[in-house]
């Protein structure tokens, strides 16, 4: 009889261009609605509560870039969250480890290869660099190509729920 198996892993998102524009953009936007309370008389009068406010969204909007994936695998089933800024969870996705067709190393060639699955982009780069990926079918979501990175723990706690082919062809003979 095999033992029950839950593993959960969490990765941090780095910063990429996508941030840094998000960045730039609330920036440049702070500082024209400054520049407006400052020139437009009307506004003047509660220039001061317009900042506050401005200063609590620009906040809200560049800690919201703070991005985590949790992995978590339990008998099988693998769950995918994003916690954004620690104050937030969102379920990304579930797959159970069966439902699996193709798993390794990921090469950007594997986005053109396979078009007719959603992507779903839970790695450490927006790009999925230095990740794997594995394509499966959810009952929630239909085909889906998900890149991530897993620690060896979380490959481990997947590989006995995928069939031998697959398992074959991700990992090798071992």
């Amino acid at each position: 009889m095999m033992d029950d198996i839950f593993v959960e892993q969490i990765i941090k998102k780095k910063m990429g261009l996508k941030d840094y524009t998000v960045f730039l953009a609330v920036a440049l936007m702070s500082i024209f609605v400054v520049f407006l309370t400052l020139k437009i008389p009307a506004l003047f009068m509660i220039a001061f509560l317009i900042w506050i406010a401005l200063f609590f969204a620009d906040y809200y909007l560049i800690t919201s870039r703070n991005v985590e994936f949790e992995y978590s695998v339990t008998n099988g089933d693998i769950t995918i969250d994003k916690i954004i800024s620690r104050r937030k969870r969102k379920h990304v996705l579930s797959v159970d480890a069966h439902n699996i067709s193709e798993m390794g190393k990921f090469k950007p060639d594997v986005i053109n290869r396979k078009r007719a699955f959603k992507p779903y982009f839970t790695s450490i780069y927006d790009d999925g660099r230095d990740s794997w990926y594995f394509c499966a079918h959810s009952s929630k979501n239909g085909n889906v190509l998900v890149v991530f990175n897993p620690e060896e723990k979380v490959l481990n706690a997947i590989r006995p729920f995928l069939s031998g082919q697959v398992a074959l062809v991700a990992f090798g003979r071992n």
